[in-house]
């Protein structure tokens, strides 16, 4: 019998540091990579790695995987294993802004990636959509324009249906008028105070939360990178969504909600909105509402997942007339431009993507 407990024991030793091991990353200071999105076989956003760089509960149905974050090389992995995996930091070149006679604002024109999947245990229904859009930021605290949030000027959409046994492809061109989740934000970032005494090349900050690394900071020769964690302040890591949605049918909780900024990196280690190079945020929710439930068959809980990628393609000042009358202007369509330091969608999104043009 003794012998026993300690064979058990010894099996959930090695259990959970194989668990701990899964985790992802900076090949640079092997410091956690937190929020990267996990894309199944099929390309459906499949998970998330939390504040610590972990990750689990991918099946082995569903590799190969392909693991993409803010600021970083993809990574795909064709079979499960039981490793610490290193993300490849992305190089990026930042244009200069174009000055205009007028410094008034300053727009930023945006390539925008959208990710959505609902999805329950036997049916999944997965959104893609691209969009160009433009922001305009005060140039000085002495212009009153404060416009900031996204305008839409091109979108493109897919639907990919895997439901009742059967798959099947929607694509729509319609404009958006407004994101789920406008979270770039324009406030300056200090972080001299975080790595005070630091010395080096790589610089690393943490402040942890309740339940997670609440805020995290990393800077090396090129860039600036700032995490944040919207529930580690939270109890179990959870959040409850508004009252509201559970009246509708579509009551949610949130179990990792987080945002990430990366900055062209300078010695100051201060960084305003015309240092951002990109941006992203990542949402996993648990669907618990009828409405919810009834869109893919499911008598139990439904996991959300949205994934939000924003890369800045250009920045220019404009006049406060200039942007105030680009802003209200509702038919302002212009082509898509995806920079070269996109990274490139996973096989399965391609797919879906060629299947929809094809028809």
């Amino acid at each position: 019998m003794k012998r026993l407990s300690l064979l058990i024991l010894g099996g959930l030793l090695c259990w959970n540091i194989a668990e701990a091991q899964r985790r992802v990353v900076d090949v640079m200071d092997d410091t956690p990579v937190s929020s990267a999105t996990i894309f199944d076989a099929q390309g459906n956003v499949a998970g998330f790695t939390t504040s610590e760089g972990d990750f689990s509960n991918i099946p082995d149905s569903e590799y190969p995987i392909t693991i993409r974050c803010i600021g970083y090389e993809n990574i795909i992995l064709e079979h499960p294993v039981d490793t610490v995996l290193q993300m490849i930091p992305a190089i990026y070149e930042l244009d200069e802004a174009v000055i205009s006679a007028s410094r008034d604002v300053m727009k930023q024109t945006f390539y925008v990636r959208e990710y959505f999947t609902i999805s329950s245990e036997t049916d999944t229904i997965t959104h893609f959509l691209e969009h160009m859009c433009d922001r305009y930021v005060p140039a000085s605290k002495k212009v009153k324009f404060k416009k900031n949030d996204l305008r839409y000027r091109n979108t493109r959409s897919y639907k990919y249906y895997q439901v009742d046994n059967r798959d099947s492809i929607a694509v729509s061109n319609k404009p958006d008028t407004k994101s789920l989740l406008d979270l770039v934000t324009t406030e300056e970032v200090d972080a001299s105070e975080s790595f005070k005494g630091q010395m080096g090349v790589n610089r690393y900050y943490e402040k942890k939360g309740k339940s997670g690394i609440l805020l995290s900071r990393k800077q090396n020769e090129r860039t600036f990178t700032e995490y944040k964690d919207g529930l580690a302040s939270k109890k179990d890591h959870t959040i409850n969504l508004p009252w509201l949605l559970r009246m509708l049918g579509v009551s949610m909780e949130a179990h990792q909600a987080y945002m990430t900024h990366v900055y062209k990196a300078n010695d100051a280690s201060v960084y305003q909105p015309k240092d951002l190079i990109q941006a992203g945020v990542v949402v996993e929710l648990l669907g618990k509402g009828k409405l919810l439930r009834q869109m893919v068959n499911s008598d139990v809980p439904v996991k959300i997942n949205f994934s939000i990628e924003y890369y800045v393609v250009s920045r220019e000042y404009i006049s406060k007339e200039q942007a105030k009358e680009e802003y209200k202007a509702k038919n302002l369509k212009v082509p898509f431009e995806i920079p070269a330091t996109v990274p490139q969608l996973s096989e399965a999104t391609r797919k879906i993507i060629k299947r929809a043009e094809q028809k």
